[in-house]
């Protein structure tokens, strides 16, 4: 690393009054503040994690709990091409022996319009998040939603509706992308895997909570047959809205931020106060890491994601999620 980067990261260091100066990146490696705090990380049991971290638990449990309403959604929309109410607003007559129909280009268009806008969303937070924080960026979209909510709510025919769904699926592209790497940022190692599996429990929650509402309004010939289960998504962004407006924030992003005063209240209201962690050497590991983030991303490209040892993890990521489509669960999202 060159000198002047370290001069930069000590005069910020030096500006919040906190003795981090040796928690930059030195040629030899990790300094000893920062080596304890890894040691500590990895020597740290499950239990005595939660213990621990309850309050980071609680918080990761929170974000997550957005994925919800993907999950919802996700069922809902293919489930309402069956839906006589449903099929008589937004479709077309097709004689007597079939009545009101959905034409198959509009319900691949409202499903893939889906689709599309939560690849727009897990972008759009790629950018975001680490540009203003997992925080902020939680409380637009949850805002955003609700007014978008609106718009399918009240659709007065397919095009509209295709333009709500598509808007709502821009948010739920941003919860479903948020939940992993907040819990990945807020929780200690021990705690990680079992918080970016309760993602996945969330997903079909929400699927759960979708078939129970059709099922209790199949029978309902007017337009609350389909009207309450999208008010229904209304349920969700109002008080998750409120919780997170006091949700502590990364402690990563505020370590890269430079804001590591900031980082270390983070980290203290993330974990019990009656347990003693040193929260200084936590912060030191975070510089560290930081620092090594740097120097590898200068000079980067996305092509370097094809070479090296990175082409390997390129091709195991890409066959993780790979796995997903080609076992054929798309179908199982659109049985009527």
């Amino acid at each position: 690393m060159a000198m002047t980067d370290v001069k930069n990261d000590v005069n910020v260091v030096e500006r919040q009054n906190v003795d981090y100066t040796n928690a930059g990146l030195h040629d030899k490696g990790l300094n000893e503040d920062a080596r304890t705090a890894t040691a500590a990380e990895h020597s740290l049991g499950l239990w005595q994690a939660i213990r621990t971290y309850k309050k980071a638990v609680f918080w990761s449990v929170v974000v997550s709990t957005s994925i919800v309403m993907e999950g919802y959604d996700t069922t809902l929309i293919g489930s309402f091409f069956a839906y006589p109410a449903f099929r008589e607003k937004y479709g077309f007559y097709a004689g007597p022996k079939n009545g009101y129909q959905l034409t198959s280009a509009w319900q691949t268009g409202l499903q893939d319009g889906g689709a599309i806008g939560n690849i727009i969303g897990a972008l759009m937070n790629g950018y975001f998040a680490p540009k203003y924080g997992h925080r902020k960026v939680m409380l637009v979209n949850l805002a955003a939603m609700t007014a978008f909510i609106f718009i399918v709510f009240f659709a007065p025919n397919i095009q509209v509706l295709w333009v709500g769904e598509f808007l709502c699926s821009i948010p739920w592209g941003v919860f479903v992308t948020m939940g992993p790497s907040y819990a990945a940022e807020v929780c200690p190692l021990a705690l990680r895997g079992y918080l970016a599996a309760y993602v996945n429990l969330c997903w079909a929650i929400g699927q759960l909570l979708s078939a129970a509402v059709l099922k209790g309004l199949v029978n309902n010939h007017t337009k609350w047959s389909y009207r309450i289960p999208f008010a229904v998504q209304w349920v969700w962004p109002v008080p998750l809205f409120i919780i997170l407006f006091f949700c502590p924030e990364s402690p990563w992003f505020l370590v890269r931020a430079g804001r590591l005063q900031e980082a270390e209240r983070s980290l203290q209201r993330l974990s019990a106060k009656s347990h003693e962690i040193d929260h200084q050497k936590t912060v030191a590991l975070m510089v560290h890491t930081t620092e090594l983030e740097k120097e590898m991303e200068v000079g980067s490209s996305y092509l370097d994601c094809f070479r090296g040892t990175n082409l390997r993890r390129t091709e195991i990521a890409c066959g993780a999620f790979l796995a997903q489509i080609t076992d054929g669960g798309a179908f199982a999202y659109s049985p009527t």
